[in-house]
């Protein structure tokens, strides 16, 4: 007579490895949602910091001043939130109002829940042909914007911000978040 050989999983080995699966997806799901809230908060900033250089590299190779403003449609909002996107422009005929013809790029607005904030009040930015940077009103900046996720715990501010610092060069660099001194909404 044949003996048959039986295959498979016992219900103990099956549970064992449910168990384990388990415990393991328990570990790698908080992971993956920093992950993720990493990632789009860096696509954030990668578009406003790709807008200052772009800005700055454009009033430099042009010999002209170039802005970044506040978006309102494809002009300059005077008084609006940064979240609303921004427009980076050419301004030929010096009167800072953005032309069709001295429109170079528009960027759309943050995410819902997204916040980009200045450390003083302005709704412009403005490079001379040297790429040195001066705020609307026409000072001399040392400026910060912050950026802020809506989607992490407020006590960690190197996981929910990023700051944006601008010296007067034009340059910029980005650091995390700061305890105690990055606020966010």
């Amino acid at each position: 007579m044949d003996c048959i050989e039986a295959r498979g999983f016992t219900l103990v080995e099956l549970v064992i490895a449910l168990a384990i699966g388990a415990i393991l997806m328990a570990v790698a799901a908080p992971s993956f949602t920093d992950l993720v809230r990493t990632s789009r908060l860096s696509a954030q900033l990668n578009s406003f910091a790709r807008a200052v250089n772009f800005g700055r590299m454009e009033a430099i190779k042009r010999g002209r001043t170039a802005s970044i403003c506040v978006r309102s449609g494809d002009a300059c909002g005077n008084d609006g939130p940064w979240r609303d996107g921004w427009v980076v422009f050419v301004d030929q005929d010096g009167d800072s109002e953005v032309d069709p013809e001295e429109l170079l790029m528009t960027f759309d607005a943050l995410p819902d829940g997204y916040s980009l904030i200045p450390n003083v009040n302005t709704s412009a930015l403005r490079f001379s042909a040297t790429g040195a940077v001066r705020r609307a009103s026409g000072a001399l900046p040392l400026m910060t914007f912050r950026l802020c996720a809506p989607d992490a715990e407020p006590g960690n501010m190197a996981q929910r911000s990023r700051e944006i610092v601008i010296n007067a060069t034009g340059r910029m660099r980005v650091q995390y978040g700061r305890e105690g001194v990055t606020r966010c909404p």
